[in-house]
C-alpha cells in the first residue's frame, strides 16, 4: 500500500488555507467595523436600506454576500442601482445607491406621493416634492408614460397651466387646467395637432359667451365643442 508524504511547502499551504479561513471567517480581526449608507434622501429611508441589507456590526466582513445583499436592497422600489464595497482595513461597509427619478406623479388617490419614472417603475421617493410634475391618472404605467410624453412637449406656458392629467387610453388624455384665471377641464384626445388645438382653446376662451364655459372638447380640433 502506498504511503503519501506531504512534502514541507504542501502543509505550509494547507496551514496557511486554513490559518487564512479561520481569520476571515471566525476570528475577530476581519469584522464589520461600520455601515456607510451613500444618496440615501434622508435618514428614515437610510434606516430602511440598513435593515435590508442585513449587514451586523461585529459580523464577519468575509460572510457578507455582496450579491444577495443587493437584492435585499433593491426590493425598496424608489432605489435603480446599488453598489457594496468592504474596506478590510478598517472593517467599514460602504452601501451606495442611486435613487430612481421621478417623471411625474401617478395616481396620487390610491397611494400618496406615488410617481414614476422613465421606465415605467412605480414608487415613493422619500422626501420627495417637485410641484412642477404633472399629476398623471391611469389604469396602467404605460399610459402615464404617454401621457408625461405629451406634457413634456407641450409649449411652456401651456405646459405650467395644466394641473393634473388623466389617460383614459394609452392614446386619448383629459386635461385639467387653470386658464385665464378659470378651471377648464380639456377633452384633448390623441397627441395630434397640439398646435391647432392649443390655437384653438385660445380662440374660444377670447370669446365673450364662452366667458363661463368649463368644458372644451378637442377630440375634433376643427370643430371644437365647449360647454
Amino acid at each position: 500500500m502506498k504511503r503519501f508524504i506531504f512534502k514541507p511547502f504542501v502543509l505550509l499551504a494547507i496551514a496557511l488555507t486554513v490559518i487564512s479561513a479561520y481569520l476571515l471567517g471566525w476570528s475577530q480581526i476581519f469584522t464589520v467595523k461600520a455601515v456607510q449608507v451613500v444618496g440615501s434622501p434622508n435618514a428614515l429611508s437610510e434606516g430602511d436600506i440598513l435593515k435590508m441589507s442585513q449587514v451586523k456590526i461585529g459580523g464577519q466582513l468575509a460572510r457578507i454576500n455582496t450579491r444577495s445583499t443587493k437584492e435585499n436592497i433593491q426590493e425598496i422600489r424608489w432605489i435603480r442601482e446599488v453598489d457594496i464595497s468592504r474596506n478590510w482595513i478598517d472593517g467599514k461597509v460602504r452601501i451606495s445607491v442611486k435613487a430612481r427619478e421621478p417623471i411625474a406623479y401617478f395616481n396620487t388617490e390610491q397611494l400618496q406621493g406615488q410617481t414614476i419614472d422613465s421606465q415605467g417603475e412605480l414608487f415613493v421617493l422619500p422626501g420627495f416634492s417637485n410641484p412642477e410634475l404633472p399629476v398623471i391618472s391611469s389604469a396602467t404605467p404605460a399610459g402615464a408614460l404617454e401621457a408625461n410624453e405629451l406634457f413634456t412637449t407641450f409649449p411652456d406656458d401651456f405646459r405650467r397651466s395644466i394641473t393634473s392629467m388623466v389617460a383614459t387610453t394609452s392614446s386619448s388624455f383629459l386635461l385639467n387646467a387653470t386658464l385665464k384665471g378659470r378651471n377648464i377641464k380639456i377633452r384633448w384626445g390623441d397627441s395630434a395637432e397640439m398646435n391647432l388645438k392649443i390655437a384653438a382653446i385660445d380662440r374660444l376662451l377670447a370669446l365673450p359667451e364662452n366667458k363661463k364655459i368649463t368644458v372644451i372638447d378637442l377630440l375634433a380640433p376643427h370643430a371644437p365643442v365647449v360647454r
